[in-house]
């Protein structure tokens, strides 16, 4: 047989043998990963199933140990989920429980993991997640879950959430599996309570949660009887002059015959999304105030937190200040924002703060100097005004460091036309400091204590 002949059958077996051999592997894999699917991820809802969800627990446990990262293991049961499947069927029951699991899924973040390990109960383990933020994340995924509509028909289903949490961390003596299972007794622990609870067992926790739930009574009870929400202003002084330039507007809530400042409450009234409907109440009792002619070409600061809100939020407070302003009253309103949010949403804010130059309203960043943003930040936008933060002013007598902030800021700033706030000014010393790097206004005790807005309009 020809040479050439013999090299071109032999290449062409080769060929046949080389793609049998690949036809096998990918059948061997095709088969060993439909394998590992059916051992650990739920057919309904495509999530990982229960030991799917232990599996991923022991590996963010090592990847734990390795970081000093904690992890938080939520597990959630749907309350009364018997009652949509003995009421609708089963096969709706599914596409239910398929929904709540799309839910979960598009609600997490890259941190997250997220499995059905039971009928009607579903797991989460978020890696690397701080106290501080873990009653937050909680507090979202039952309102996320309370407020979720399943559509049949004319017919909306709804359902409220159970939950026990446990947190894992790596100096524990604890291990993963024992953490998880401390989160499902919380279940059954939130259930027996009445459902729709959470349940953590760190005791730190569950305290400030009672805290919270606390004061989230009282912040109810100023939204349905608005004469609780009080109107307070703190007066801005000019440093050089001494005289009142006007205030900041400040929230105060009077419940039970006492006054409580918003340090008493914001936390709360963030934590269960109520802090707008405060806000809103407020700013329209000053609003409809009958006295606001002395207020004519002051300056009124309201402090608003960006997030969690809608740009549109903001566009339509500045057009209500707008109006006011121009219509009514003429008293110049000033936006302010924390240094922290005007970072975060530094993408989003240059419209907003634009839109507010077109409508006359001025911008200001509140806490300036905390450690967020800088100079680079403010120079591409065009802000009216920094109230340079507290912490830094307190320590400007004693502090060579925080007097050479003070100096820069008040330098850069008349560079840039920006006027300054030092806030936090109590005593004579700190107004003095202030008044040598030649800040523009201030505020604080040593001017006035934060006053209601017949008092503060006496001062006038």
């Amino acid at each position: 047989m020809n040479y050439k002949v013999k090299e071109r059958i032999l290449k062409n077996l080769l060929i046949e043998i080389t793609k049998k051999y690949d036809y096998m592997i990918n059948e061997y894999k095709s088969k060993k990963d439909i394998e590992e699917y059916r051992l650990y991820f739920d057919y309904l809802t495509g999530l990982l199933n229960r030991d799917g969800f232990k599996r991923s627990l022991i590996e963010l446990s090592k990847l734990s140990a390795l970081e000093d990262k904690s992890i938080a293991v939520i597990t959630l049961d749907l309350d009364n989920f018997k009652i949509i499947n003995t009421s609708y069927g089963y096969e709706i029951g599914d596409l239910f429980l398929k929904d709540i699991g799309k839910l979960l899924k598009n609600i997490g973040k890259p941190n997250w993991t997220v499995a059905r390990i039971g009928g009607d109960e579903f797991g989460l383990a978020i890696y690397g997640i701080k106290y501080n933020e873990i009653l937050f994340e909680v507090e979202r995924i039952k309102s996320k879950i309370e407020n979720f509509k399943f559509k049949i028909g004319d017919t909306f289903l709804n359902t409220t959430v159970s939950v026990g949490v446990s947190i894992y961390t790596p100096d524990s003596d604890v291990d993963i599996m024992k953490v998880f299972n401390k989160a499902e007794v919380g279940i059954f622990q939130s259930k027996s309570k009445g459902k729709n609870i959470a349940t953590f067992s760190s005791e730190e926790i569950q305290e400030k949660l009672r805290d919270l739930e606390e004061k989230k009574n009282m912040i109810v009870y100023a939204i349905n009887n608005s004469d609780a929400v009080k109107v307070y202003i703190q007066p801005i002084v000019s440093i050089n002059g001494m005289d009142i330039i006007g205030g900041e507007l400040l929230l105060r809530i009077e419940y039970k015959g006492n006054i409580y400042t918003a340090t008493e409450f914001i936390e709360s009234s963030v934590f269960f999304g109520l802090l707008p409907k405060l806000e809103m109440i407020q700013l329209h009792k000053f609003l409809s105030s009958k006295k606001l002619e002395k207020l004519r070409d002051k300056y009124i600061f309201i402090n608003r937190h960006l997030k969690g809100r809608q740009l549109k939020d903001i566009k339509s407070l500045i057009d209500e200040l707008s109006y006011h302003k121009r219509e009514l009253s003429n008293i110049n309103f000033v936006i302010e924002i924390t240094e922290n949010s005007f970072v975060e949403n530094f993408s989003h804010l240059k419209d907003i703060v634009n839109y507010a130059k077109e409508k006359n309203i001025l911008f200001a960043i509140d806490d300036f100097g905390a450690g967020f943003a800088s100079f680079g930040y403010v120079s591409k936008l065009p802000v009216d005004i920094i109230k340079i933060d507290g912490s830094i002013i307190n320590e400007c007598i004693s502090d060579k460091n925080h007097q050479a902030i003070i100096k820069a800021i008040s330098l850069l700033s008349k560079e840039l036309e920006i006027k300054t706030v030092a806030e936090f000014i109590d005593n004579p010393e700190k107004y003095e400091q202030c008044s040598l790097y030649k800040i523009d206004y201030g505020q604080g005790f040593y001017f006035n204590k934060p006053l209601e807005l017949d008092e503060f309009l006496k001062l006038l």
